[in-house]
């Protein structure tokens, strides 16, 4: 058996995520098996392939406890290798990390599927640059991809997800980090982080939508005017729905948003379709998943 070192995900709601994925992956294979398009997964931060269950209290730890190297149970299947087990299967799958000691974790993974191996590309390289080139020299007319978007943070730019879009022929599932987006987006107007969030989001329009100026009467009674944080988790969800929706063929309404053991917010998990004349019915498989999954 192979052995993989370990990458550590959280607990539940890692489940949730990689099962809506997984189901969704097999519906749309069943759904183009028979149309002349080669079917192409793409895995924008692969990991390992692998994540493994850690020993906890919690069976959802905090994001930042699921980056501690701690003792682990059990190897369990990330998306990676889920998607070399979809049924019907791709014609292709690319897999994108950076870090060159999980790059020899998908080449081991590669080695375990040795009647996929020559379908499967391992792409060392930042994920932002990769995609973009893809996109761009892609073969549009006769490909079809599901892309998945799985970040531990901000990594994924705005660029990016334009990229994508412009091809019209992309589906994407997006783990949008509200968790850590709410962290740039301090109470002090002065210690936000404006070059990130512009990234994130595209747009500079961001700032009016998460703050407002308001008049407030300092201590001397005198009214004065203040740039304070208006926003909420779901306001900062909703926004970035709204950019997806300007550029995406469609977008499903249902969203899910994943917590915590402790009911903090963690990530909302966005389904945008690319082609416009599959989105109707795109669309609709992933707000089943999502609404029943």
């Amino acid at each position: 058996m192979v052995e993989f070192t370990e990458q550590l995900f959280g607990g539940s709601w890692t489940e949730k995520k990689l099962d809506i994925l997984k189901k969704y992956l097999d519906s749309y294979n069943t759904a183009l098996k028979n149309q002349p398009f080669k079917r192409v997964y793409i895995d924008a931060f692969a990991g390992t392939g692998y994540r493994q269950q850690r020993k906890s209290q919690n069976n959802d730890p905090d994001i930042f406890e699921e980056l501690e190297q701690e003792e682990s149970e059990q190897f369990l299947k990330g998306s990676a290798a889920l998607a070399l087990e979809s049924k019907p299967s791709f014609d292709r799958f690319i897999f994108i990390e950076s870090d060159e000691s999980k790059i020899k974790e998908l080449e081991k993974l590669r080695n375990s599927y040795p009647t996929k191996s020559k379908q499967i590309e391992i792409i060392q390289s930042d994920a932002n640059e990769f995609i973009q080139r893809y996109c761009d020299n892609e073969d549009w007319k006769n490909t079809r991809a599901v892309l998945f978007l799985d970040p531990f943070a901000t990594e994924v730019e705005w660029v990016t997800i334009e990229a994508v879009a412009k091809t019209r022929c992309i589906d994407v599932w997006i783990l949008f980090p509200l968790m850590a987006v709410n962290r740039l987006l301090a109470q002090d107007p002065k210690k936000v982080f404006y070059d990130r969030l512009n990234r994130t989001f595209g747009t500079k329009d961001w700032f009016n939508h998460f703050y407002k100026t308001q008049t407030l009467d300092d201590i001397f009674g005198q009214s004065v005017d203040k740039i304070v944080k208006v926003c909420d988790y779901s306001r900062i969800g909703d926004f970035y729905k709204s950019r997806l929706k300007a550029i995406f063929s469609g977008v499903a309404e249902v969203n899910k948003t994943f917590y915590n053991s402790r009911g903090s917010f963690l990530f909302q998990f966005f389904f945008a379709a690319g082609n416009p004349k599959g989105s109707a019915i795109a669309i609709r498989i992933a707000e089943y998943l999502l609404k029943k999954l």
